[in-house]
């Protein structure tokens, strides 16, 4: 394919057709694309932003639960604590006598008992008192929900109970030593003898609940199904979680409590991406400042942002079927615009190589119909005026030679030449009879009966007659010889083609040179070629010059006519792989190197290179 494309488009390292089908590509995907990833992009921060927002509400709904979780303790606790009899029994002063302890025991543990209300089939709040200097009540063991304050008051979390407040979150809270496991979620509320003009401080009262009710709070309100909710104090410690192996847990450690117990510092709310056992997850909070509590959301990302996960995959698709289509649509435009140009080319080629019969077909209406109406009109009329001007030529160089065989009589110049030899055989001058036979065959051999391709043995003959001629003319001066291998004769040549050759060497090389000039003529079959090689011992010549006027075909300059003419006329039979070349060889003078295919028939070629020559 590279190959083609070199051939059709030499100047250019990517054809038009590959250049367009690119920038219809890029035209379609590169806007595609861009608006593709930012919607996408702006659809990632919305919905982000969305479930960041929704995830928040979910931890406010928590807190909004819980406060009224415990609105409805503290409301327990200010009904008994308001109760009529409660007040009075709070109010009066203490017992002095063993009955008067009992009764009010009695009518504290009636009182309790009554609002310990069952919520449901299984859990119910716990209701306790724990009265002020009440030792006695140790004395009896009928009532669990009534006791003395000295029982707790060595708890921490009882030391650190604010002393004016309407009730306290004392957070998580084992049940009872005996079940260290199960834990209740534990409000406290200090009580005073409101009838009493002094208002003393006589008992603290709680309202327990199972934290498990807590937990079934933070299980509904989870962003996800893989999501956890929990509760942590203002250490770290979890309160409430559905995970029941966290509960009481510290989890300051822990690099996103730290981060999240950092921010709520300056924050009350807040989300970020924390990443934790090789998962993204959001991690958003909520601190409630009331009880300096703060309620934790842990989701993976995966799944809260699972429409943006297909909304991702059905914008790839689409990007994708997009791709494919600008493709096709762009493949079919640069083919459809690319494709006459292509024929084009083509067409172009055929004439550069003289195929001027091949004609453009194109059905299509558009600007490349007038291109290739008028490309085909040209071809036609280059066609017309090259027969035109063959014809023109042909006719003029026959007109010439023609009247050049009327100006040279061949019977006439035989007779002379034969005259000439028999004055000169009689007068005893055999140097004359040598020059006037050589000439009379000289130009035998050169008429040839008005033929232009010869046989081999007879251009040898020719060239021999001419340097047996010139020969006499410098005598000693010249010595020559020709050496031909008996599989070369036969065989057909152009005619002329050795002997200006021959006389190139004899006026440019020997007759400058000082002393005996030698001129060997060797020719042999190398394969399906005549190699006929003629070296001289001359005075030189510059061998790349002479080789650059062969290939220019003397454009360049107008000299050394006979050589470029025998090239000329060598490639015009044989084709543009015939002809002559100059190399040099060992000592002074060069060689000239003819080459033409072996034919031993005229088939085809005789009245080709009649017309050749007559041109």
């Amino acid at each position: 394919m590279f190959r083609k494309l070199a051939a059709y488009y030499p100047f250019y390292p990517i054809s038009l057709k590959y250049r367009l089908l690119l920038y219809f590509l890029l035209l379609v995907i590169l806007p595609t694309s861009i608006i593709s990833v930012t919607i996408y992009n702006e659809s990632y921060q919305t919905i982000t932003e969305n479930i960041k927002v929704s995830v928040q509400k979910n931890l406010n709904m928590v807190e909004t639960m819980l406060l009224k979780k415990f609105e409805e303790m503290n409301g327990i606790a200010d009904s008994i604590y308001l109760n009529p009899d409660m007040t009075d029994i709070l109010s009066a002063e203490r017992p002095i006598d063993q009955v008067g302890i009992l009764n009010e025991l009695t009518n504290l543990n009636k009182i309790i008992n009554s609002y310990d209300l069952p919520r449901d089939d299984q859990h119910q709040y716990i209701s306790k008192l724990y009265m002020m200097d009440r030792p006695e009540y140790l004395q009896y063991n009928f009532s669990r929900n009534v006791s003395i304050i000295s029982q707790i008051e060595t708890e921490q979390w009882y030391v650190k109970l604010p002393q004016k407040s309407r009730y306290s979150i004392i957070g998580l809270h084992a049940n009872s030593p005996a079940q260290p496991n199960v834990y209740t979620i534990m409000l406290a509320k200090r009580l005073f003898g409101l009838n009493n003009a002094i208002i003393p401080y006589v008992g603290l009262l709680t309202i327990e609940d199972d934290v498990d009710d807590f937990n079934h709070i933070l299980d509904q309100l989870k962003p996800s199904v893989n999501s956890s909710v929990l509760i942590i104090d203002s250490k770290g410690s979890v309160v409430v979680s559905p995970d029941m192996s966290l509960l009481n847990r510290n989890l300051s450690s822990e690099p996103y409590i730290r981060k999240l117990m950092n921010d709520k510092l300056g924050q009350q709310s807040e989300s970020f991406e924390e990443q934790m056992d090789g998962k993204t997850m959001l991690v958003s909070y909520r601190h409630i400042g009331e009880f300096d509590w703060t309620v934790v959301s842990i989701s993976p990302i995966n799944d809260l942002n699972g429409k943006l996960v297909s909304f991702r995959k059905v914008m790839y698709v689409v990007l994708a079927l997009c791709m494919i289509l600008a493709f096709l649509i762009a493949l079919l435009l640069s083919n459809n615009i690319t494709s006459p140009i292509r024929k084009f080319i083509k067409s172009m080629s055929y004439a550069q190589e003289g195929n001027f019969d091949l004609q453009i077909q194109y059905s299509r209406k558009d600007e490349f119909t007038y291109l290739f109406s008028q490309y085909n009109k040209m071809i036609k009329q280059i066609k017309e005026l090259i027969n035109k001007l063959y014809v023109s030529e042909v006719k003029k160089k026959e007109a010439e030679l023609q009247a050049l065989q009327a100006q040279i009589n061949p019977h006439f110049l035989y007779n002379t030449l034969d005259s000439i030899n028999w004055i000169a055989l009689r007068h005893k001058v055999p140097e004359i009879s040598q020059m006037v036979t050589s000439l009379s065959d000289f130009f035998r051999y050169s008429l040839s009966k008005g033929r232009n391709v010869i046989r081999v043995e007879d251009e040898f003959r020719q060239v021999e007659s001419y340097l047996s001629i010139q020969q006499v003319r410098f005598k000693e001066r010249l010595e020559y010889s020709i050496e031909v291998e008996p599989e070369v004769y036969g065989h057909y040549a152009v005619k002329l083609i050795l002997q200006p050759l021959v006389e190139n060497s004899l006026l440019h090389g020997i007759e400058r040179r000082r002393g005996k000039g030698m001129i060997a003529i060797k020719a042999r079959k190398s394969e399906n070629w005549i190699i006929i090689e003629i070296s001289d011992n001359g005075i030189g010549a510059d061998v790349d010059a002479l080789n650059a006027m062969l290939e220019d075909d003397g454009k360049r300059s107008g000299s050394s006519f006979g050589m470029i003419n025998v090239n000329r006329r060598i490639k015009q039979l044989f084709g543009a792989e015939s002809g002559i070349h100059y190399s040099r060889h060992e000592g002074p003078g060069v060689t000239v190197t003819v080459r033409f295919p072996c034919l031993t028939t005229l088939e085809g070629i005789v009245e080709d290179a009649e017309d050749d020559y007559s041109g």
